[in-house]
């Protein structure tokens, strides 16, 4: 795949990413929506508002120019990905190198990533590193799903670095969620300015002293704290089961998939 087609891939999934998180934002919340006490519920309509507003804009965007793109570039791609072309240099003192021995270099590399990336994180804070973590086991498991039915470790390792994916995912969605609250203190504020400024203006005194005790901060104080609540449980399972022992399970299991390929690729 060439830089350009890896360009246009990158812009198209970073401008469907901010409708996918509004998207996940957007479930929680109506999660939440059955057991918040009537104080918080203001704060829960405020956020509910801002993520249905930007969905309703990823929405638009990918019924006209984002789709047109997209449509453009995967025709492109499935043009020339229909034929692969392989060079070998007979004269070349190193061998041929084959697709299996070329997988279970990439399997093990991604592998040792994984482990690493991992490894290095001693706070959750870290999420940058949380989310490299994510993507290596989501690149791990892409490698390793047209195999499953050619060797045997090759199925354990798909369900592991799933079941690893999914997790790091939840840690993704409530630290984005987390931080939508937190830059939306000063929004929230800006509003009510508005819209008390707005009452005192035509006189509606009454609206306005109802606008000033309401506040949309107790409610977005409450679910942050769910959040958190959410976040720590994360942190217990990452701590207690894969940096327990299912990590190193993983790991193992994809280098001996990885042994099995260059075993499988010596002559005969």
């Amino acid at each position: 795949m060439r830089a350009k087609d890896r360009k246009r891939l990158r812009a198209i999934q970073r401008a469907t990413g901010a409708g996918r998180e509004a998207e996940v934002g957007l479930e929680w919340l109506t999660k939440q929506h059955g057991d918040v006490a009537a104080e918080h519920l203001a704060g829960l309509n405020w956020l509910s508002a801002i993520l249905l507003e930007r969905r309703r804009k990823c929405a638009e965007a990918l019924d006209s120019e984002l789709r047109t793109s997209f449509r453009r570039t995967a025709e492109k791609l499935e043009e020339r990905l229909a034929v692969m072309r392989s060079e070998q240099n007979l004269l070349a003192e190193q061998p041929h190198v084959s697709f299996g021995r070329t997988l279970a270099n990439q399997i093990e590399a991604h592998a040792t990533d994984l482990l690493v990336n991992l490894g290095q994180i001693v706070s959750v804070e870290h999420t940058e590193r949380l989310h490299e973590a994510r993507i290596v086991a989501k690149r791990l498991r892409y490698l390793v799903e047209p195999i499953r039915a050619y060797a045997g470790e090759a199925q354990l390792v798909v369900k592991r670095s799933k079941k690893l994916q999914e997790l790091l995912g939840e840690f993704n969605d409530v630290h984005v969620l987390m931080r939508e609250i937190d830059q939306s203190f000063e929004g929230s504020m800006q509003h009510k300015a508005s819209r008390l400024r707005d009452c005192l203006r035509r006189g509606d005194l009454d609206r306005a002293r109802r606008e000033a005790s309401v506040s949309e901060w107790a409610g977005l104080v409450e679910l942050y704290s769910r959040l958190e609540m959410e976040r720590r449980e994360l942190v217990a399972t990452l701590r207690d089961r894969w940096l327990g022992g299912d990590l190193d399970a993983l790991v193992a299991g994809a280098r001996d998939l990885a042994q099995e390929l260059r075993s499988a690729d010596r002559p005969r």
